[in-house]
């Protein structure tokens, strides 16, 4: 079987999407950085962008609304202040049905109710972030997993999943990259479709070895799993969504 270039692979992606005429190589290369502007500075930042990921799913954005309406329940965002104060997700979710006004119905005894989804979400996450002092802290946690090793790496969106309610692998992959750090990727369909019939990643691959192939490709064409995961996601998708 003859080898596959990746850099020549990567480049030609980059072509077939500047052939449009709306796109631009300044467009483009916008697409394809890391919004290290957007990455949290502090740790109500911190949990203000884990609430805004949490409720990205299906129509559940109708049902929420603003997260900012939730700011003075949730004490200007502080994740300590939210889990000294809210012993469980049912005293936070009536705090909100009392107090605000949310879009979506409110049915506390039914376990699929996105709001029920979400107050569970925001006490866990809330839980969470209070072990760490500091955004620093945090940070230098985080940074013990980005390594060489892409089996280390994926550790992180693990521990996410199992700490955070409502935060599968792939939600939790996709905070990482547009939050945290370019060293992350989200293996979703359009990057799956694509890895594997290019046979990049193997036929049935989980999302797991798509995490693991998407680093490894970035790894030897030298540039950020963010750059190539997004590069893939716009081939796939066509959403440029900072256009």
């Amino acid at each position: 079987m003859k080898q596959i270039d990746y850099k020549s692979l990567f480049e030609s992606g980059k072509k077939y999407l500047l052939n449009f005429s709306e796109i631009t190589n300044e467009i483009l290369n916008k697409q394809l950085e890391f919004p290290a502007r957007d990455k949290p500075k502090t740790k109500e930042e911190l949990f203000y962008s884990f609430l805004d990921c949490a409720q990205n799913k299906r129509d559940m954005p109708n049902s929420i609304g603003d997260i900012d309406a939730l700011k003075k329940i949730l004490y200007n965002f502080n994740p300590e202040k939210v889990n000294n104060n809210y012993a469980n997700w049912e005293i936070l979710f009536d705090k909100i049905k009392k107090e605000n006004t949310p879009p979506g119905r409110m049915v506390k005894s039914n376990n699929y109710n996105y709001w029920v989804i979400y107050s569970k979400s925001i006490i866990s996450i809330s839980r969470y972030l209070s072990r760490f002092k500091t955004i620093n802290d945090f940070n230098n946690y985080v940074n013990q997993f980005i390594s060489n090793t892409p089996d280390t790496r994926i550790g992180l969106p693990l521990i996410l999943q199992e700490e955070l309610f409502g935060f599968g692998f792939a939600l939790a992959c996709d905070f990482l990259k547009e939050n945290i750090s370019p060293d992350f990727v989200k293996p979703d369909t359009h990057i799956k479709n694509i890895f594997i019939n290019l046979n990049l990643s193997d036929a049935g691959s989980t999302d797991f070895q798509v995490f693991r192939d998407v680093i490894k490709f970035a790894a030897i064409i030298k540039e950020t799993p963010y750059t190539v995961d997004k590069l893939f996601w716009l081939i796939g998708s066509g959403t440029f969504y900072d256009s």
